[in-house]
């Protein structure tokens, strides 16, 4: 072939493809001739799928390596070094391989980290058109964060092995599990926690079959659930209970120094936090449910009544729209927290000097001159925030009161109390359950684990005095007249 001896610039590219093309056939060709290599066979014609074995690997394992689109190709370890097995599973890799191909996949993977990313913005997208729930997605999010920690030693999806929940409960439970970071909540995950966990680990590799990624059939050690030997989790509290956690909470939220004697920067957080604990437990809503309130969700009702001393008082319920980003979605709560609401609204005026608007979340973040930034100043504060709230108030109240409780209460354990309390009190369970947003099964379930039933009216006159004295209402809203706000 003759050469030009003045080429132009088309002429220069064109032989530059040229030679590049050559030197992939002729490696190709060579491949495993320059004694990196040994025992190469070629299982396909044109050496498009050979094995072989890398001499300087001290293990000595079979790798195939097929060909494909070019001079590409995708490499992969057959685990064996007897070359039967080799020939036997290069040929049903290849099998599999172009399967996924000719289905609309590709040989060629994103990272094991790049697909998991993919899948996250993919659920923020479901977020975005309303089809998934914020709520859930969080929960999704805690998940997959244990996910990532599992799919790091493998840099592509299709080197993740079938088994790697094999020994994912006793992972959970021992290496990532470190009490000292959790001394309000000692226990490890429960098994429901874990097969959460793994139904949705389930739905990122769904996820990756739809997307064409190629990965092993995954096996999902899903744990047996005994209900009946299950600890009960948020258990409802005892009245006695209640009734000393609200004297103290009255007491608690304008202390101004700790357990330890130091000062405390700031206590109005202290005093939001006792409203939603009260709103909590006189309206069953979910904690979420109420952080995500503004106060354009809240009508009140109003009615005088004259008590036996024949002394006037007032009353005041609300009439509550739960925020359609929660886990229930939209849906109308009538409970007798109308003056626990007026009270957080007049502790956020005096706090800030203004009345508080409409489109403003009720647990609002105000920020404090403690505060390290203002990002998320005017924003509702947020589950982990209140929670940390709750395990600060329980821990106070077991030193300064030198008691424990039989049962572990949590902050959900409000719910609980609410939904027990109204059951006991005579609601019919489908009314109970339309307010906290349960299935009629789920009160069903309730409804057997109450305490009490069928009371004497001495004996319900007692407890409903006890528990007015408490902060929980026990009064019907069906006479209350609307007012202003």
């Amino acid at each position: 072939m003759e050469l030009p001896s003045n080429p132009t610039p088309e002429q220069i590219a064109l032989l530059e493809n040229y030679v590049k093309e050559q030197k992939k056939y002729i490696a190709q060709k060579s491949y495993g001739k320059q004694n990196y290599y040994e025992d190469r066979e070629d299982i396909l014609p044109d050496g498009k799928l050979i094995i072989f074995r890398h001499k300087q690997y001290k293990s000595r394992p079979y790798y195939m390596r097929l060909y494909v689109n070019g001079g590409k190709y995708k490499s992969l370890s057959l685990k064996t070094t007897d070359r039967k097995t080799a020939h036997q599973k290069a040929i049903e890799n290849w099998r599999k391989i172009q399967n996924h191909i000719d289905s609309g996949g590709t040989a060629f993977e994103k990272t094991t980290i790049q697909v998991l990313e993919d899948y996250l913005n993919y659920l923020q997208k479901l977020v975005d058109t309303e089809q998934l729930k914020k709520h859930t997605l969080q929960a999704k999010k805690t998940s997959l964060k244990k996910l990532r920690v599992q799919l790091e030693p493998y840099d592509k999806p299709h080197k993740i092995p079938e088994n790697i929940f094999e020994n994912y409960a006793t992972w959970r439970r021992t290496i990532n599990w470190d009490k000292s970071h959790h001394k309000n909540n000692p226990r490890p995950p429960s098994d429901l926690t874990i097969n959460k966990e793994l139904t949705d680990f389930l739905g990122f590799f769904r996820y990756c079959n739809e997307k064409k990624h190629y990965v092993q059939e995954i096996k999902y050690p899903f744990l047996k659930i005994e209900y009946n030997k299950m600890k009960e989790k948020n258990p409802s509290y005892e009245i006695d209970d209640w009734c000393d956690l609200v004297y103290y909470l009255r007491t608690w939220q304008i202390k101004k120094t700790n357990i330890n004697g130091n000062l405390r920067k700031n206590i109005f957080y202290k005093k939001a936090f006792a409203c939603l604990f009260k709103i909590l437990g006189n309206s069953g809503m979910r904690v979420h449910e109420a952080l995500l309130l503004k106060w354009n969700d809240i009508d009140y009702r109003k009615s005088k009544r004259v008590n036996k001393e024949g002394v006037e008082y007032e009353r005041i319920s609300a009439i509550i729209q739960i925020s359609p980003d929660t886990k229930t979605g939209r849906r109308e709560v009538i409970c007798p927290a109308g003056i626990y609401f007026r009270q957080l609204w007049d502790f956020y005026k005096k706090e800030e000097g203004r009345s508080p608007k409409g489109d403003e979340y009720c647990f609002r973040n105000i920020g404090t001159v403690h505060s390290r930034g203002n990002d998320y100043v005017g924003k509702a504060l947020s589950d982990t925030f209140m929670r940390k709230m709750w395990y600060q108030f329980m821990e106070e109240f077991k030193v300064d009161k030198n008691r424990e409780f039989y049962k572990d209460y949590t902050i959900q354990s409000c719910r609980a109390f609410f939904i027990n309390t109204r059951l006991a009190d005579g609601v019919p369970p489908s009314v109970v359950g339309q307010i906290v947003g349960h299935s009629t099964k789920t009160m069903d379930r309730y409804y057997k684990n109450i305490e009490i039933r069928n009371l004497e009216n001495q004996l319900v006159t007692f407890k409903r005095k006890k528990l007015q004295e408490a902060d929980f209402l026990t009064y019907d809203m069906d006479t209350d007249q609307p007012i202003t706000k």
